[in-house]
């Protein structure tokens, strides 16, 4: 029996192999569960230690009350050991890097500038659109989903393959979808809200770059204050509707299918409820008479207005808590009688797929409309800095600034991305071109006027203008110094934000085992050519190099045996 069930195994590794494994493929297997350790190897060895890219830690016990629903306490009722990344690397292998960083060391920053949907060139948004439906077609190659019939008890799931968006699709179902015994769960009606999806436009961005190779490909925002409707369902874009709500077959997304349908039942997880398969993306925009506008220009001012981030009791019913407000729970005392707003009007109004937040990222609007999103939280954030993420025990423990987010690798506490810009993260926002020409457009028509007046009245306008010219040109210049000094601070901002980046992983005593190690086996290899008379006077004089700046491909040969650095 316990033969055939080791080959089973191996057969199931071999008919998965595309799927390396939110849940890495390497810490599905019976033995990584069994040793409760998700430490995957990387250039041969776990999380890429002895390419100093990160150690197999314990990740600490949080102090929390025991939970119901294994979700909770992420990840323990899976991993006691997982992988903590130094310096830029990041992933559940310490394999990728940091969101703002690239390259084999990833010390090459990398930016990119999110656009309103509206602004996409054609090329640009055709881009985008086949990028999506290639990650709707394409198996993952790094993760496997989870299914569970009862997540009360720890044991009771299956591992299932997925294409990169449907991982995608369940991560968010996964920690959306109330926990049982419960109305809270990890990513909502709370004050990791925000954040949580932050981190989950950052992940699919960076998969949907690995599997195209568009290493500039980023994540529209859609701004629905511009609009009375939805501008966006067309076949242009994201597909017409009809009558019924299907989307018009012209539109690629009409193939597209749903997965993880909503269950009643609090303590399952993705389990298909009929044989017929999935069903098909629904939109039924503004047909529902209680939810048949979008938000307002105004509702977002009112919003952005709120001083403070969030409030006791930290749940749905918290008040004066821009958290709050803007996920649509508070809403605006008006006469539009509104049973949800900002946030949640925007799902409600498109009355359909992404009505139910557990499916709602199976449509593909969800991802530009958490994009605008998070525009209005970094504009908040940076019209707020003295700002904090609430520490209070009134917040949902799954929640809590300290609690790790599910189902996230490596682990990420909800209070990890704060104080982080998303020009940090390798990304900003542009701002609408609407409201650039309509700028532009008054200051022309006031000069127009300006020039229409003056030869009317028949004053000599030439010395104004001149004047006037004098006057934008000295300020061209005092703007130019302005942007030089901008551009000098941001590298120092850079530097220092390195020299903390350093410090975090620096700490870490196994660095320290690694670092000491590999400079023993450089002091020894140069030792060794200096006797042999061939060592260079410059060599000699070399500063032993930094942890995250050692290259795979060096000459110098490094071989650190974990047990021996836990030592």
């Amino acid at each position: 029996m316990l033969l055939w069930l080791h080959w089973f195994w191996l057969l199931l590794l071999l008919v998965l192999r595309r799927v390396e494994a939110q849940f890495p493929r390497p810490c599905t297997t019976p033995e990584s569960l069994q040793a409760r350790t998700c430490c995957p190897l990387w250039n041969g060895s776990p999380c890429g230690f002895s390419s100093g890219r990160g150690v197999c830690a314990p990740h600490p016990a949080r102090d929390l009350p025991k939970p119901v629903d294994y979700r909770v306490s992420w990840p323990q009722a899976f991993y006691d050991s997982v992988c903590t990344c130094w310096g830029n690397y990041d992933g559940f292998d310490c394999g990728q890097c940091l969101p703002g960083w690239r390259g084999p060391q990833c010390l090459q920053r990398h930016h990119v500038e999110r656009k309103e949907i509206t602004d996409l060139t054609d090329s640009e948004r055709e881009t985008f659109l086949s990028s999506l439906h290639q990650a709707k077609q394409t198996p993952s190659s790094q993760y496997m989903i989870l299914t569970s019939n009862d997540t009360t008890v720890n044991g009771h799931f299956k591992f299932h393959n997925a294409s990169v968006y449907d991982l995608y699709v369940w991560m968010h179902y996964y920690s959306a979808k109330s926990y049982a015994g419960s109305e809270n769960n990890s990513a909502h009606r709370g004050p990791a809200f925000i954040f949580w999806h932050r981190v989950f436009l950052l992940f699919i961005e960076r998969e949907i770059r690995d599997l195209t190779g568009n290493q500039d490909f980023y994540i529209p925002y859609w701004d629905w204050t511009r609009t009375n409707h939805c501008n966006i369902c067309t076949n242009q874009y994201f597909g017409g509707v009809g009558q019924d709500g299907r989307i018009d077959t012209a539109s690629l997304f009409s193939k597209w299918k749903t997965i993880c349908p909503f269950q009643e039942s609090l303590g399952i997880i993705c389990i298909h409820s009929n044989a017929s398969g999935p069903a098909h993306l629904i939109r039924n925009p503004g047909k529902d008479p209680m939810f048949k506008t979008l938000p307002t220009a105004e509702d977002v001012e009112e919003t952005m207005a709120t001083p403070l981030f969030d409030t006791p009791p930290f749940d749905t019913t918290s008040r004066k808590s821009f958290r709050n407000k803007l996920e649509g729970f508070e809403i605006p005392d008006d006469s539009r009688h509104l049973n949800a707003s900002m946030h949640n009007l925007v799902h409600r109004y498109l009355n359909g797929t992404m009505s139910l937040v557990p499916t709602a990222a199976n449509d593909p609007i969800f991802m530009l409309h958490h994009s605008f999103i998070d525009k209005l939280l970094e504009r908040w954030l940076q019209d707020h800095r003295n700002a904090s993420y609430p520490d209070s025990d009134q917040v949902h423990p799954a929640q809590r600034a300290q609690a790790y987010m599910a189902p996230f690798f490596p682990l990420r506490t909800n209070n990890y991305y704060w104080g982080r810009e998303t020009q940090s993260l390798g990304y900003s926002y542009r701002e609408h071109s609407l409201h650039r020409s309509g700028a532009v457009n008054s200051k022309a028509r006031q000069a127009a006027g300006f020039l229409e007046e003056s030869a009317s009245s028949g004053v000599q306008w030439q010395w104004p203008v001149l004047g006037v010219f004098s006057v934008v040109f000295l300020c061209f210049s005092i703007g130019a110094v302005i942007k030089c000094k901008d551009k000098i601070q941001k590298t120092e901002d850079t530097e220092t934000e390195e020299k903390q980046t350093e410090f975090d992983y620096r700490s870490n005593s196994l660095y320290a085992v690694w670092i000491k190690e590999k400079n023993e086996n450089i002091d020894k290899s140069e030792a060794d050519v200096a006797h042999c008379g061939t060592h260079s006077q410059e060599a000699a004089h070399r500063p032993p190099s930094e942890g995250r700046r050692y290259s795979v491909e060096s000459t110098v040969n490094v071989d650190i045996n974990l047990e021996k650095a836990k030592r």
